[in-house]
């Protein structure tokens, strides 16, 4: 069993309440982000706190249905709506000695929802960046 689940309690209060300050405080500096759409992990506690925060604002009627706990991880089957395609899914955490997630991986069916998630999540992280000058 985990013993500190004070990084899963934050990241529940960021999905239930778009609470930011908490999402940074469950995420550890040097946090590892594996998306179903990149081919390496985004790492790092901005970079992960923009791809969650965009998936957030994407990913609609997200409900988690079931928790696994282990040593140190845990793993919640989550299921949403992009558009109007259903789409079902985990995110995988795993946990420092602090309680706080040093890696967070996304698995999400089926293939034309998560096809419909990548689009909206491109589109969501376009408008989050800022624009790029000079050549």
């Amino acid at each position: 069993m985990m013993q500190n689940i004070d990084g899963l309690a934050k990241w529940h209060k960021f999905v239930n309440d778009k609470d930011e300050q908490a999402l940074a405080a469950a995420l550890a500096d040097d946090v590892a982000f594996y998306s179903p759409f990149l081919w390496q992990p985004k790492e790092g506690k901005a970079t992960t706190m923009l791809y969650l925060s965009c998936a957030a604002r994407v990913l609609q009627d997200f409900t988690y249905e079931r928790e696994f706990v282990g040593d140190n991880a845990v793993v919640l089957e989550f299921s949403a709506r992009v558009g109007s395609l259903k789409v079902k899914g985990v995110d995988i955490l795993q946990f420092n000695a602090a309680g706080q997630i040093t890696n967070f991986e996304v698995m999400v069916r089926p293939a034309n929802g998560l096809q419909a998630l990548g689009a909206a999540m491109a589109q969501a992280l376009a408008s989050s960046l800022p624009p790029q000058t000079g050549s």
